[in-house]
């Protein structure tokens, strides 16, 4: 914990949140050289989440050399389901992603920042503003001052509403919950995930196995302006009795925003806002923890360009691009779950279309002529050259300017 009354209290950039896109950028920025404050005022506090990693997002993350244990819960087989109809499955040579103990990552990328050294404050940003050319947070053991502000708060953050940039109004309703995992799951669920389509209207239900963890929850994707359904716990406690679970306790909440259109406004001046806090999770599955990565490197990359800009051009022409597609797939998908299903079950390995696009191997735009080529059996044509963005390099390390 930081001596409050030896702190500086003027920094080259200060972070507001540090979940995975905060911490990306006080480590980017860190190492730099910048001197960085990122306020952590969620410590302690895990957020409900399905810990789901894509490999992709893992690749995307050894700059900041990821530890073994993100990897140890691969995903190499995928189980679909649909109420009262026989499930699909598919197994991949390869993995397309990793199931995390999100609380367990939080607190990595938390030493990691500490690490790049940067200086992490657990406390929340109450206000900001503007002061002599500079932007000022108000906070226990504050104020601070920086020439740069970074939101990185999540969903709702107060400075990313104070800011008035975008955030993604395309939204999932999410409810999760942990348990012991049953003995009877352990083999189906070990090195796979469930997945199922149906049992939710415009949503999905999963099931993650986690080693001895199981991770249960069901999303519901919102239309842009109406509320959360009054039915969630009800759907959430139908899916667990779909799999012969009886969860004790109460599932938790979460509000997951994707980009609800092509363009967003995600930088003005000095200013910007980072993964969920800019609505930057994937369309398909509400992934967010890569896409928040990428999404937070970036923006230190501009910082140290001297240019937000930067930030925001990298971010339309990659993350919001790539879902772009991604959202009218999610819209195929959800309005039409028993034909994907039927579809899984009887071209199963058009399944591997997801392992692909998990793992970064084909381009977002590509995915339509791929769906086609996978489920006429001839099999999508890869082209590691228009990989997804994570496959892409970012934009290259510039000269430091903060």
């Amino acid at each position: 914990m930081l001596n409050l009354g030896a702190m500086e209290r003027v920094f080259d950039a200060i972070i507001v949140g540090l979940g995975p896109a905060g911490a990306a950028a006080a480590v980017e920025l860190a190492r730099s050289g910048a001197r960085v404050l990122a306020l952590d005022g969620s410590r302690g506090r895990g957020k409900p989440c399905g810990g789901c990693l894509s490999a992709r997002g893992l690749d995307a993350m050894t700059w900041m050399e990821p530890p073994a244990w993100l990897s140890a819960h691969p995903v190499r087989r995928l189980w679909i389901g649909y109420p009262g109809r026989p499930g699909a499955s598919y197994l991949s040579q390869r993995p397309g992603a990793y199931l995390v103990e999100r609380a367990r990552l939080d607190r990595w990328l938390a030493r990691r920042a500490e690490q790049a050294g940067a200086q992490v404050l657990c406390a929340r940003a109450r206000d900001i503003g503007r002061e002599q050319g500079l932007w000022r947070v108000e906070g226990a053991g504050g104020p601070w001052r920086a020439k740069w502000l970074l939101a990185a708060g999540g969903a709702g953050g107060l400075t990313a509403r104070r800011l008035g940039l975008d955030g993604g109004r395309w939204r999932f309703a999410a409810l999760v919950q942990e348990m012991p995992m049953p003995a009877r799951l352990r083999p189906v669920l070990s090195e796979a995930a469930f997945l199922e389509l149906g049992g939710v209207t415009g949503g999905y239900g999963w099931a993650f196995g986690r080693g001895e963890t199981l991770n249960l929850g069901i999303a519901w994707l919102m239309d842009r302006d109406q509320g959360c359904p009054g039915g969630l716990r009800r759907r959430f406690e139908a899916f667990a009795h779909r799999l012969g679970l009886n969860p004790s306790g109460t599932p938790r909440g979460a509000i997951i925003p994707c980009p609800h259109r092509r363009r967003l406004k995600v930088a003005q001046g000095r200013a910007a806002v980072l993964g969920d806090a800019a609505g930057l999770a994937d369309p398909v599955l509400g992934e967010g923890i890569a896409q928040a990565m990428v999404s937070g490197r970036l923006a230190a990359q501009a910082v140290l360009a001297g240019d937000l800009s930067l930030y925001q051009h990298a971010v339309d022409e990659t993350l919001l691009t790539d879902h772009h597609h991604a959202r009218l797939l999610a819209r195929l998908i959800y309005r039409m779950p028993q034909v994907f299903h039927g579809l899984a079950r009887h071209r199963p390995g058009g399944i591997e279309l997801g392992f692909n696009w998990l793992r970064g191997e084909i381009a977002p735009g590509d995915i339509w002529l791929c769906l086609l080529r996978g489920l006429s059996g001839r099999g999508p044509r890869l082209d590691s050259s228009r990989a997804s963005y994570y496959s892409s390099p970012l934009v290259h390390r510039p000269n430091r300017r903060v």
